[in-house]
């Protein structure tokens, strides 16, 4: 089917007849055959989407610029499915893999994020409590039973350290369950809730962790002042009660999958877990996944349970292909403890759990909001396969095009002057100009800076700015660039961090780049400028394939929210 336009008449009388002010954001302005693009669709994209993409003008011919690429993208999506994109088998595996966290993100937002309330009387109530410290040492085990098991041994008299050491699944086992002084704000929620009660010497009840359960001993309280503020608190009790609302949930799935750890095999996986290695290592690649240490998991003990629940369960064998799939920086570590094993097997079953139970329980894909979102992410993957194949797989660039896009471009290409300068902020005008006093007599600037400056980060960056050009940092720069060259220093001048004096360290001069130095910019260049045109050129034809109808009536009386200028 050829492309069919029909373009509606700007008349007070049209489709909107019977459509009410109110009723004017689902108006429809455009269909692309049987997608529609509505008032409220157009808005918001005006609000959201890139400037670039934005036009020079907020009347009429301004919005038919935005709504042609809305429409464009319409077009691209529909294209895409007519190509079968969403069919290849590459691009099945990834949305597999995608629709999981997406799902169990939207189940968090769904089922608790919308429903926590928070009252000033809670914000009040734990801005007190952040006015106390407490020294304590737990005991992390696997099963409910199991922790009120030791539990009734600890009040019964037998020493809770030793216990720790013996059973505890958590950081510090070694140390008879110490975890060191803490203020309310650096603690476990779930741990918080209950020192509020307690007194030195008390040992809780059992307590629902995120991956288990557990007891706390309260050693000492203590009266601090607290680093953070209350609105600092009001953010923390937000987050509290979305993670109490997230892990209330996890746990009532938990019983209803039966999901349920053995310490025996926990014990073993941490066991064989290697010597840590220093997250240094790791960062600066010196160890990769070739040259790791290894787990050591008897072969007598792989087939062992490490949990189980109701659809499958996992044995340390399988614990051992998890940890070696897993990168360096996410695998089990020994200085967090047991807990550490049964945490990374926590979040392998919910991971594998939740998003079925988002779909199939809590039937999420019937909301229609989160169907669009979902939708909305699908589509834009696919435009994006569409993009690689269709457009960037289609474009090449030569050593010829690019030589001769150097030779018709140098003005464009010309490296402009940068420079990097030291500041020293202050907030008071005469101990600016007595820091400035002993800048031009020559004491040390960085000194100066360490000495004075009211900068936070100051004392790292010693005030540096680094190399860059005019108009990046605009309260320095009219007053930098206007300074000779390096080792000139400014008269203190106002900004409006405070008053500043600077001085600059390096220059490097505007100069015309080899073709060497230029070559990325260009290819870089040249391709953009070749994805646009061979981009236009197939929307053109693919046009074609699509009914689309525009109503200029609905579209005039859109808002477009932003313009490029």
């Amino acid at each position: 089917m050829r492309r069919t336009i029909f373009v509606f008449a700007i008349v007070a009388l049209a489709i909107g007849a019977g459509c009410g002010e109110r009723d004017n954001s689902a108006r429809v302005i455009a269909r692309v055959e049987t997608r529609e693009i509505t008032v409220a669709d157009f808005e918001l994209v005006s609000e959201a989407i890139d400037q670039k993409y934005l036009p020079e003008t907020d009347d009429l011919e301004g919005k038919k610029i935005l709504l042609n690429h809305m429409i464009n993208k319409e077009i691209m999506g529909l294209k895409a499915l007519s190509l079968g994109y969403d069919k290849e088998k590459e691009f099945v595996n990834f949305w597999k893999h995608y629709k999981g966290p997406f799902l169990i993100a939207q189940l968090m937002d769904q089922e608790v994020v919308r429903k926590v309330e928070v009252a000033d009387e809670e914000i009040a109530e734990y801005y007190k409590q952040m006015h106390f410290e407490y020294s304590l040492s737990q005991i992390i085990g696997a099963s409910e039973d199991e922790i009120a098991d030791l539990r009734e041994r600890a009040i019964a008299g037998e020493d809770f350290a030793e216990l720790a050491k013996k059973y505890s699944l958590g950081i510090g086992a070694e140390q008879g369950g110490y975890v060191g002084a803490n203020s309310i704000g650096n603690i476990h929620w779930w741990v918080e809730e209950e020192l509020f009660t307690m007194e030195a010497g008390d040992i809780s009840e059992p307590l629902r962790t995120s991956t288990g359960w557990a007891i706390i001993k309260l050693h000492r309280k203590r009266k601090v002042e607290p680093i953070n503020d209350e609105q600092w608190a009001a953010r923390r009790v937000r987050a509290i009660k979305e993670k109490k609302g997230m892990d209330e949930l996890k746990a009532r799935i938990e019983v209803d999958i039966g999901l349920q750890f053995f310490t025996e095999a926990v014990n073993i996986a941490f066991d064989g877990l290697p010597d840590d290695i220093p997250m240094k290592d790791i960062m600066t690649y010196k160890v990769k996944r070739a040259n790791a240490p290894r787990l050591n998991i008897p072969e007598k003990f792989k087939d062992m349970l490490i949990c189980q629940y109701s659809d499958g369960s996992y044995t340390l064998a399988d614990f051992e292909e998890i940890y070696y799939r897993l990168a360096l920086p996410e695998r089990p570590r020994r200085q967090y403890g047991r807990e550490h094993v049964v945490q990374t097997m926590h979040k392998i079953v919910f991971d594998k759990v939740l998003p079925i139970y988002a779909e199939q329980t809590a039937k999420l894909l019937e909301i229609p909001e989160v169907k669009k979102n979902l939708d909305s992410k699908k589509e834009r993957f696919l435009v994006q396969r569409l993009y690689d194949d269709q457009i960037k797989g289609e474009v090449t660039v030569t050593d010829r095009d690019m030589k001769d896009y150097y030779a018709e471009n140098l003005d464009m290409l010309i490296k402009l002057e940068m420079r990097d300068f030291s500041v020293i902020i202050l907030t008071d005008m005469k101990i600016a100009g007595e820091v400035y006093q002993s800048a031009i007599e020559g004491k040390n600037f960085s000194k100066l800076i360490k000495k004075f400056s009211k900068d936070g980060n100051a004392k790292e960056t010693l005030g540096r700015t680094g190399l860059h050009i005019k108009g990046n940092m605009a309260d320095y720069d009219e007053v930098g660039f206007a300074l000779d060259g390096p080792g000139s220093i400014s008269e203190p001048f106002q900004t409006p961090r405070g008053w500043a004096v600077i001085k600059v360290e390096e220059v490097e001069n505007e100069r015309v780049p080899s073709f060497g130095e230029a070559r990325d910019t260009i290819k870089k260049n040249l391709l953009e400028i070749r994805y646009e045109n061979l981009l236009n050129e197939k929307l053109d034809k693919w046009s074609e394939d699509f009914v689309i109808k525009i109503d200029e009536s609905a579209l005039a009386r859109a808002e477009l929210k932003r313009t490029r200028l």
